[in-house]
């Protein structure tokens, strides 16, 4: 299949997000609730829908305008910030070594823990997100 320059672009930016996660396409799709055929599909050429676009941005942390453009949103950019207190910076500073890790399935782990233990705070945070 030949593909324009910028579908290509788009895909080229889903295999992106998929390698930096260290996750196959099976476990890339379990993530973002659709079949290891979709995630094959896309990195061939066929883009993702809309519903999909919406749950990569979000279990992956970037915005849907750069998977379809390759710029960030300026609404996408946060402001960060120092931590001071020292529960919270111990806490940050796990996870970052954790997803820091060349171990893609300790990467792949740390993330679906957090996810997990955090999944109410993390639906409010969306929901805060589609209503601002």
């Amino acid at each position: 299949m030949h593909l324009n320059d910028e579908t290509q672009e788009i895909v080229n930016r889903l295999k992106e997000l998929r390698a930096r996660t260290g996750l196959s396409q099976a476990k890339f799709a379990q993530l973002i609730g659709v079949s290891s055929g979709n995630v094959s599909n896309w990195e061939n050429g066929s883009l993702p829908g809309a519903l999909a676009l919406k749950n990569i941005a979000q279990k992956l942390m970037c915005s849907v305008d750069w998977i379809l453009t390759g710029v960030e949103s300026s609404q996408q950019i946060q402001k960060v910030e120092a931590i001071f207190d020292p529960d919270l910076k111990e806490m940050f500073d796990v996870l970052t070594e954790l997803m820091q890790s060349g171990d893609a399935d300790l990467r792949g782990w740390a993330k679906i823990q957090f996810q997990n233990a955090f999944k109410e705070h993390c639906a409010t945070l969306t929901e805060k997100k589609l209503h601002a």
